[in-house]
C-alpha cells in the first residue's frame, strides 16, 4: 500500500512507509496537510489536518514577564556592522527595517524566551540578544535585532 501526501491541493510525494516529515516550513504559517491511501489505480478518501507552525524563538538575557508582549526592531546593514561603503546602495545606516512583536513564553534565571508573532525568518532559532551599550540586541553578519 502506498500513501499520497498533499500540502493543500498540491501532491508532495507518494510514499510506502507510514511516516513523512515536511521540511522548509515557514514560521507562524498555517498549512493544510492530507494523506490518502493509493493502490496504484485509485486513491482513497483523504484525511486532512490544518496546523500552524510557531514563530521563531529568540533568547533575551533579561527577565521579562511571561505572557507579556515586547517590541523589537530588525534591520540590515546597521552602522558599525559592515565597513562604510560595503553596504548595498541605499542601505547606509540600516535598511530593510521591520518592526516585530514577540510574546514572552518563558523566563527563568535572568533569561527569557520570546516567540515572534509573525512569519519573520531572517534569524536563526534561539538567537541570543545580549546587553550592549544599554540595549538588548543580537548581531548576525549584516543583520541586527534590537529589543525596544
Amino acid at each position: 500500500m502506498n500513501y499520497r501526501i498533499y500540502n493543500g491541493s498540491s501532491l508532495v510525494t507518494t510514499i510506502s512507509s507510514k511516516s513523512y516529515s515536511f521540511s522548509s516550513l515557514q514560521p507562524n504559517t498555517s498549512y493544510q496537510f492530507s494523506v490518502a491511501a493509493y493502490n496504484g489505480k485509485r486513491e482513497g478518501t483523504k484525511a486532512t489536518i490544518t496546523v500552524r507552525t510557531r514563530g521563531v524563538r529568540l533568547v533575551v538575557a533579561k527577565s521579562l514577564t511571561v505572557d507579556s508582549t515586547v517590541n523589537l526592531m530588525y534591520q540590515e546593514y546597521s552602522l558599525g556592522l559592515v565597513p562604510i561603503g560595503t553596504e548595498p546602495k541605499g542601505m547606509f545606516g540600516g535598511g530593510n527595517r521591520e518592526a516585530l512583536t514577540a510574546k514572552v513564553i518563558a523566563s527563568t534565571n535572568g533569561q527569557s524566551t520570546i516567540e515572534l508573532q509573525s512569519s519573520f525568518n531572517k534569524l536563526a532559532e534561539n538567537t541570543k540578544l545580549v546587553l550592549q551599550n544599554g540595549v538588548y540586541c543580537a548581531f548576525v553578519g549584516y543583520k541586527a535585532i534590537y529589543l525596544r
